[in-house]
């Protein structure tokens, strides 16, 4: 998304610079390096990242209640040609670790607790990520019994969806929503308009690196951040225009 950006600007800096527009060139030219600079050093992105995930640094003692829900939002999926399995992707490990060791939390206080793994086969990889999620979770000691699968959500606005009938059937009075820290901020927005409470616990917190000499991985860190405030934007827009199913409050049915 950023390198769009930034070509954009270059094309248009060329084409400028071709119809002798030389000015309006000069101008674009700084602001082309400018912004390269400023997000291959870092400043942009760790502008972006902490404004998302600095509600989310610390994470909550969960105080469980009678039945609990632990929600776990799906990360993608990939399939490994050599082996033909598919497999979590790499940022979907650190939430499958924490969901496990919340769901370990709730079942040391001796309450119902539920895990609900969130996430269809938005890659097409043949399987849903609630199921190769599903595996990883029976590996890490969590009971098939506890375990709820919602495998039809293909993006976080269906996640929270589909993931609020399943607590409402359920009747579940209290929730633990597992997801990036990156991915938390936008989550929990779509939780509430669907009429869910939730106790955000982040499963991973990702960092802007600050250097003298423009970083790939600062562009990169800049996509994340972007992706989720196009998120927020969206769901701006779509509530403005009325093109979002209508906001339930808490207790609902």
């Amino acid at each position: 998304m950023s390198f769009l950006l930034l070509s954009v600007l270059l094309l248009l800096t060329i084409f400028l610079s071709f119809r002798k527009w030389n000015k309006t060139a000069s101008v674009l030219s700084f602001l082309l390096a400018a912004i390269t600079l400023l997000i291959g050093t870092g400043i942009i992105p760790k502008y972006l990242l902490e404004n998302l995930q600095v509600k989310y640094q610390e994470k909550p003692q969960v105080h469980w209640a009678s039945k609990n829900a632990i929600v776990l939002l799906g990360a993608g999926t990939e399939k490994i040609e050599t082996l033909t399995s598919i497999e979590p992707t790499f940022f979907a490990y650190s939430r499958i670790s924490e969901t496990a060791s919340q769901y370990k939390s709730c079942e040391a206080s001796q309450q119902i607790c539920n895990v609900i793994i969130s996430g269809g086969d938005a890659q097409k990889n043949g399987r849903s990520e609630a199921a190769v999620y599903q595996d990883a979770l029976l590996k890490l000691g969590v009971p098939a019994a506890d375990i709820v699968v919602e495998p039809d959500s293909m993006n976080t606005w269906k996640n929270a969806e589909f993931t609020s009938q399943i607590i409402r059937m359920n009747h579940f009075d209290h929730v633990v929503l597992v997801s990036s820290g990156l991915h938390m901020r936008r989550s929990e927005l779509y939780f509430k308009h669907f009429g869910v409470l939730v106790t955000p616990v982040r499963a991973d917190y990702m960092a802007a690196r600050p250097t003298w000499i423009p970083n790939w991985y600062n562009f990169v860190m800049t996509d994340f951040a972007l992706h989720e405030y196009i998120g927020h934007l969206r769901y701006d827009i779509y509530n403005f225009m009325g093109w979002n199913i209508q906001r339930q409050n808490p207790g609902d049915a």
